[in-house]
C-alpha cells in the first residue's frame, strides 16, 4: 500500500506557462540538447470527488481539454443522476465509496468539488490515503477544521491547495505584483461584485437542471452553527455561506496575497460590516493601518445579464483597475489597468489582458497538476517571480476564513 500513495512530490509549485503562449511548455514531443526526447509527466490521475454544478461547469471542461496533464481514474459521488452525467463524458471511471478505494484503482491524487461543508470529511480521508488534494473553495468556513486539516496535512506529508482559482489568472498575479510594489504608497483597495448567480450563468453548462437558489439543507446549516456558534443569527449564517464565504473570499484571498510581506492584515482590523436586501448584498470595510483601507462588496442581483467583478488598487502614484469576467467564461479574460504619474505629473497607462481561455480554472490544474507529478527530467522551466506562484494552501484558507467569519459575526 505505501508504494501507492503519494505519486508526486510538492516541487516547485505553481510555475505558470509563459503568457500569451497557448502551447503546453511540458508537451510530448520537445526535445533535449542532444536531440533526445525530454521525460514529460504521465497525466496525473485523479478521483474525482464530487460531480454536481462546479464540476461539470468548471472542471471537467477543462480536464476535457487537458489530456496531457490529467485524467480521471475514479468517482465519489452519491447521487446517482450526478455520477450517470459524469460517467457519460469519462466511461471508464471506477465507482467508489472512499479515497483508500480509489488508490487501489489508480488515483494518485484528488480534486474534491463536493459542497463545501463536505470538505472536512473528504479532505482527511485523501490524506490518510495518501492523495494528494485540490478542494475547492471554501475549504471550510470552520476555522477550527481548518485547524485539524493542517494537523492532518502535518502528520501524514500530503499538500492540500486550495482551490482559489483566480490566484492562477496572470493578469491577476499582474495585479497582485503591482500592490507589493506598491505597498507603501497604498491607500485604498475596492473590491466590487455584481453577481446574478442565477441559473442562465450556468444551466447551459449543467448535462442536467441545476438546482434551484434556496435555503441551505440542513448539513449546511449544522456546519454553519459549528462555524459561528449558536448564537450567530440566520441572516448571519446565510451572508457568512454565500455573499462572504462562498463568493467575497475569493477577493479577500486576493487582498491577503497583495498584503503579504507588508505587515498588515484584515482579521482584527475590522471597522464595519452590513448587510441589506435581505442579506442578497453585503459590504465590510477593513483599516489594517492608518494609510490603507480595504472595502469589499457583493450584491446579488440575479436580473442583471453578466457578471461583473472589478478590484481596484488605489497608491499616491498609481491607480491598478483589474476586472474579471464571470469565472464561467471562456470566451473572455481579465483586463488590467495601471495608471501611474511621474514627478512632473505625466501619466501613462499600461493594459494587459489575458485573452480568452486563459481561465483560472485551467491555469489551477496546470499549476496543480505539475506541483504533484513525478518528473525525471523536466528541462527548463520559466522562473516563478518571487511570492507569486506557489500554491495557495490551508494557512491562507484559515487566514481568509477568520477575516469573514469575523466579518459574518459583526454584521449589522
Amino acid at each position: 500500500m505505501s508504494t501507492m500513495r503519494h505519486a508526486g512530490q510538492q516541487g516547485p509549485t505553481g510555475v505558470p506557462d509563459p503568457v500569451g503562449t497557448g502551447q503546453d511548455p511540458w508537451a510530448a514531443g520537445d526535445t533535449g540538447p542532444e536531440g533526445e526526447p525530454e521525460s514529460v509527466p504521465a497525466p496525473v490521475r485523479v478521483v474525482i470527488i464530487g460531480a454536481g454544478k462546479v464540476a461539470h461547469a468548471a472542471h471537467l471542461r477543462e480536464i476535457r481539454d487537458l489530456p496531457q496533464l490529467i485524467r480521471p481514474v475514479a468517482v465519489i459521488e452519491p447521487d446517482p443522476r450526478q455520477r450517470a452525467a459524469l460517467m457519460a463524458g469519462f466511461p471508464h471511471l471506477a465507482v467508489c465509496s472512499t479515497p483508500e478505494e480509489s488508490v487501489w484503482a489508480g488515483a494518485t491524487a484528488a480534486l474534491v468539488l463536493s459542497p463545501w461543508w463536505t470538505h472536512r470529511d473528504a479532505v482527511l480521508g485523501c490524506l490518510d490515503a495518501g492523495l494528494p488534494v485540490l478542494c475547492e473553495k471554501p475549504v471550510s468556513l470552520d476555522p477550527a477544521e481548518i485547524d485539524e486539516l493542517i494537523a492532518a496535512e502535518v502528520r501524514t506529508g500530503v499538500p492540500v491547495t486550495a482551490g482559489y482559482m483566480k490566484r492562477h489568472d496572470p493578469v491577476v498575479q499582474l495585479f497582485i505584483e503591482h500592490c507589493r510594489e506598491h505597498a507603501a504608497t497604498a491607500r485604498r483597495i475596492a473590491v466590487d461584485i455584481h453577481d446574478p448567480n442565477a441559473p442562465h450563468l450556468v444551466d447551459h453548462l449543467v448535462p442536467y437542471p441545476p438546482p434551484p437558489f434556496g435555503p441551505q439543507p440542513p448539513p449546511a446549516e449544522a456546519a454553519l452553527v459549528r462555524a459561528l456558534g449558536e448564537d450567530a443569527s440566520a441572516t448571519q449564517r446565510e451572508v457568512y455561506a454565500r455573499g462572504l464565504g462562498g463568493s467575497l473570499i475569493h477577493q479577500v484571498n486576493i487582498v491577503h496575497a497583495a498584503l503579504d510581506g507588508s505587515g498588515r492584515e484584515l482579521y482584527g482590523s475590522l471597522e464595519h460590516s452590513m448587510q441589506w436586501a435581505g442579506g442578497s448584498a453585503v459590504s465590510c470595510r477593513w483599516r489594517p493601518d492608518d494609510d490603507l483601507v480595504v472595502e469589499v462588496g457583493h450584491l446579488r442581483l440575479p436580473a442583471h445579464r453578466r457578471y461583473r467583478e472589478t478590484l481596484e488598487f488605489t497608491g499616491t502614484d498609481s491607480v491598478a483597475t483589474l476586472t474579471l469576467p464571470s469565472p464561467y467564461a471562456r470566451d473572455e479574460g481579465a483586463t488590467l489597468h495601471v495608471d501611474t504619474w511621474d514627478a512632473a505629473g505625466m501619466s501613462t497607462r499600461r493594459t494587459h489582458r489575458a485573452g480568452p481561455a486563459r481561465t483560472g480554472f485551467r491555469e489551477q490544474l496546470r499549476a496543480w497538476t505539475r506541483s504533484v507529478s513525478w518528473i525525471p527530467d523536466p528541462g527548463p522551466r520559466p522562473a516563478p517571480r518571487p511570492g507569486i506562484w506557489p500554491l495557495p494552501g490551508l494557512r491562507e484558507v484559515r487566514a481568509d476564513a477568520l477575516a469573514v467569519r469575523e466579518a459574518a459575526l459583526r454584521l449589522t
